[in-house]
């Protein structure tokens, strides 16, 4: 028999653990009509990135002028472990609660070949389920000292029916590690924007949510 490796088993007991924890929360939300993962309600412009880290803090606000339903949200997201994070949320005109919970049991490998693995539910749905969950493999890869690139890529179901899976997807070009381009796909839609970072502590971004919906995004950070 081969030993296990003392990260191997970290990663095994994060793992299980992150399973357990999606499981218990995956029976309490509050339904929407969007995809699965939509970044829109998830309070981060593009919820394909890493998790944040422990002990850190987000608070963001979004402006979508012309949409349908959610015109304005607000997100506040908490870095609960190295490997655990949660956010909650509100859409002002809609007057709903948000949601989500991310894990990430399996670190991603920085010079290897190794994707990280995140897990994730929350209160974002589609064709009012009450409830999503999915699973996304997360590669990062840095080309000197101006270019990164990081690809996401995944699959969603729907709870409790579990009759469909959606594919999620995301790109995101980072040039100086100040300015960004991404686009991402949550299962039902596209979403491309762009993001400035002019400190260590704020985010600005320019989207266009399913490609239709202009919006403005700011993040900020401690």
């Amino acid at each position: 028999m081969v030993p296990i490796s003392k990260s191997e088993g970290k990663n095994m007991y994060r793992f299980f653990l992150s399973v357990l924890i999606i499981s218990l929360l995956a029976g309490i939300t509050y339904a929407q009509e969007c995809g699965p993962n939509c970044p829109v309600c998830s309070g981060a412009g593009s919820n394909a990135g890493a998790l944040l880290s422990e002990k850190s803090m987000t608070f963001s606000g979004l402006s979508i002028p012309t949409a349908d339903e959610e015109r304005t949200v607000a997100n506040v997201r908490y870095g609960i472990l190295s490997w655990l994070d949660a956010g909650i949320g509100y859409a002002f005109r809609t007057e709903k609660v948000l949601w989500n919970v991310r894990t990430q049991p399996v670190l991603e490998q920085e010079n290897g070949l190794r994707p990280g693995l995140i897990l994730g539910t929350g209160s974002v749905q589609t064709g009012g389920s009450d409830q999503s969950i999915y699973a996304q493999l997360l590669k990062s890869w840095k080309i000197g000292e101006i270019f990164s690139l990081r690809l996401s890529a995944g699959a969603a179901t729907l709870l409790p029916d579990f009759d469909e899976v959606y594919g999620l997807g995301g790109i995101t070009t980072s040039f100086y590690e100040r300015y960004a381009a991404f686009v991402s796909y949550d299962g039902e839609s596209l979403h491309e924007g762009i993001s400035w970072i002019p400190s260590d502590w704020i985010t600005l971004s320019f989207l266009m949510v399913e490609t239709e919906y202009p919006a403005i995004s700011i993040v900020y950070k401690r």
